[in-house]
């Protein structure tokens, strides 16, 4: 009898939280989907290299699934709470015949497991059918064929979400049963009959309130244009705490602040049923305080991460083919020394050392065109030499001090100008020319140049081991070297031959191509047979920078959508929850302005204006604090290439618009019916 009860419930109570059984349902399905990717590639044609990439990212998607695991069962429990709440009088009615609190708590356990399996099924069916869709994004970001595309079940996640969503429905069961037994029958019964309170109404500490979020904002703000993404250091956590103490307090004071304000305008206000939507909202902000304050905050990480995540993601994919002019670079780190006539150790370069340090005669089998690079670097010559004293200003206010300090203070990098030329020959680009007292700077990053750029084009002289040279009139050359995952180069000097005698080279390296093209087993075997024993040789092939850059955006991808999309569920989730609560309890209230002339026009536009701010109000904090972060996440960003984070903001909206928009909508459509009923 009381698992027939418990299953007519569920049935009676569908239809009024639809959202809850639907997100249960998509919570279900996104941790199947993301938790299966080692599956779903399995059938994918990938190199070792790339198989070792996946393996990777399957292990961080484990790691951040138990994170996840905790934002939904937070979120469950939370909406959950919701639900026990609307059903006191229901609960009370059963105590009140004679029902013992027992078994009224077996009823909400059976309930919960019954929903419990109802969702798990559903989600990991949806989630197995479209799970095989993240083959065709694994093999779009890998650049591989599906022609051995097949469906795929992965068991182990299918056991990891059906032990996860076990567990979390296992803290929902022993938070029913606790949140009943601490009810008294009268509490129950009278619970329609009890509404919500403000529980400041002083306009004073509303005024006082508003002010100090303003400024602790705004001191966020201030922290965060300081350049403390680029140090990290203790400011970070002022900023996060200022941050959310602010928004918490904005949210205590913004619906009263502004209410007072709109009472001033009494056409406004007594127009309609705004004073009826106004009084309403300004109740239930002020008893969700914390809720606004953590929807907010999810929802600002969910723009962070979609925006971050994309535009890096862009970035690494875009830079990899200027990054990457030839098919390897080795790089010597091991100094090469002959001993003059005083018996002194003197570094040799690496191209007149280069039987010393290599497998001469595999070398020349496997390499077509190589040339050698040999860099300088003398104690006076510091990137601060380059940078005019106007422009370091600028960015010791933007990035910090310390940041750069120990930018500036490091030595520059120089190469002469025949080593420059021969790898402008391997590159098939064309040779630079100085004048006896010239000098260059190449860089193939945007922000760096522009930093020089005053300098540089003032004709500002230097002086280089005892030689006093101007800049090349021009612009600084975009230009990198070696082979990179991403722009790298923060600024080398190019000096003729004769400047850098008797300077001590820093390291030396080779660039060159094959002379066929090798698979990733004969490329291992060329990075492993290549140097001599003992020596520190590092090799960056073409390859490896391309399947990292590869790694890398398939990284930002998953894991940015995987917790943009949690966290726009959880965020839309709570929101909606809250407004059917309100909704059913304000079913008497609506019922008041039926009878006293509103027509259901006027009530529905009520309803929907009050949904729409509860849904705006913490969406248009956090877009108003994703603005400010995205701009310094920007430089961030921009130091690495050239992309901006504005221009995938379109994308990241449009997310949000579809998931919480839909929460929005179906919120509405259900209220509209339980205030209907």
């Amino acid at each position: 009898m009381l698992s027939k009860l418990a299953f007519n419930n569920i049935k009676k109570s569908i239809k009024d939280y639809s959202i809850y059984f639907f997100t249960l349902v998509m919570a279900t399905t996104i941790f199947y989907i993301f938790n299966s990717i080692d599956s779903q590639t399995s059938m994918l044609s990938l190199t070792e290299s790339k198989s070792a990439i996946i393996n990777s990212i399957s292990t961080i998607i484990g790691y951040v699934s138990v994170f996840v695991s905790i934002i939904l069962g937070f979120l469950i429990v939370y909406s959950n709470n919701f639900l026990i709440k609307r059903r006191k009088k229901e609960f009370g009615l059963y105590l009140t015949l004679g029902m013992s609190k027992r078994k009224v708590s077996f009823i909400l356990v059976i309930e919960t497991i019954l929903v419990g399996l109802i969702s798990l099924a559903v989600g990991l069916l949806l989630g197995i059918i479209l799970s095989q869709f993240l083959s065709i994004l694994t093999a779009k970001l890998f650049v591989v064929d599906m022609t051995s595309f097949k469906f795929i079940f992965s068991k182990a996640a299918l056991l990891k979400t059906i032990s996860y969503f076990s567990y979390i429905y296992l803290l929902v069961m022993i938070f029913n049963v606790i949140t009943l037994s601490r009810y008294k029958i009268i509490d129950l019964l009278n619970a329609n009959k009890k509404s919500e309170k403000m529980h400041f109404k002083n306009k004073f500490v509303i005024i006082i309130s508003f002010i100090l979020s303003i400024v602790l904002i705004k001191y966020a703000y201030y922290l965060l244009d300081s350049g403390i993404l680029f140090t990290m250091d203790k400011r970070v956590i002022y900023m996060l705490i200022s941050g959310a103490l602010g928004t918490l307090l904005l949210f205590f004071s913004v619906s009263g602040f502004f209410l007072k304000v709109l009472q001033m305008f009494k056409n406004f206000y007594y127009k309609n049923l705004n004073i009826f939507v106004l009084k309403q909202v300004n109740s239930k902000v002020n008893t969700t305080v914390i809720s606004n304050t953590i929807i907010c905050l999810m929802l600002l990480l969910t723009i962070g991460i979609l925006s971050g995540s994309i535009s890096l993601a862009n970035v690494f994919n875009s830079n990899i083919t200027k990054t990457n002019k030839t098919d390897f670079t080795i790089i010597s780190y091991s100094n090469v020394y002959e001993i003059d006539e005083n018996g002194e150790y003197i570094p040799k370069s690496l191209e007149n050392t280069l039987p010393d340090l290599i497998n001469e005669d595999f070398f020349k089998e496997t390499v077509k065109d190589y040339t050698t690079i040999t860099y300088y670097q003398t104690e006076e010559l510091l990137y601060k030499k380059i940078i005019d004293s106007k422009t370091l200003e600028k960015l010791v206010d933007q990035y910090g001090k310390e940041m750069m300090d120990s930018f500036t203070q490091s030595k520059i990098f120089i190469i002469s100008l025949s080593d420059y030329n021969k790898a402008m020959k391997l590159f098939g680009k064309d040779e630079l020319n100085l004048e006896k007292n010239q000098y260059a700077i190449a860089s193939d990053m945007d922000t760096m140049r522009d930093w020089y750029k005053t300098n540089y084009q003032s004709e500002n002289t230097m002086n280089i081991n005892g030689n006093i040279l101007s800049p090349l009139k021009g612009k600084i050359i975009d230009m990198s070297l070696e082979n990179s995952v991403g722009f790298s180069n923060q600024g080398f000097i190019i000096v003729n031959d004769e400047v850098i005698t008797s300077m001590d080279s820093n390291y030396s390296i080779i660039i060159g191509n094959y002379t066929n093209p090798l698979n990733e087993q004969e490329e291992q075997d060329f990075i492993s047979e290549i140097g001599k024993p003992g020596l520190n040789l590092y090799t960056q092939t073409k390859t490896d920078m391309e399947t990292s850059s590869i790694g890398v955006k398939a990284i930002l991808v998953f894991i940015g959508l995987y917790l943009g999309i949690i966290f726009a569920i959880s965020s839309a989730t709570i929101l909606a929850i809250s407004q059917l609560s309100e909704a059913s309890d304000n079913k008497n209230r609506y019922r008041i302005l039926k009878q006293i002339g509103a027509d259901n026009k006027m009530i529905k536009k009520s309803l929907l204006t009050q949904i729409a701010i509860a849904f705006m109000l913490p969406l248009s904090v956090a877009i108003f604090h994703a603005y400010f972060g995205l701009k310094e996440l920007n430089g961030v960003i921009k130091l690495l290439g050239n992309i901006d984070l504005s221009n995938n903001l379109i994308l990241t909206t449009l997310f949000i618009v579809v998931i919480y928009g839909g929460y929005f909508l179906a919120t509405y459509i259900v209220s509209k019916r339980i205030i209907k009923d």
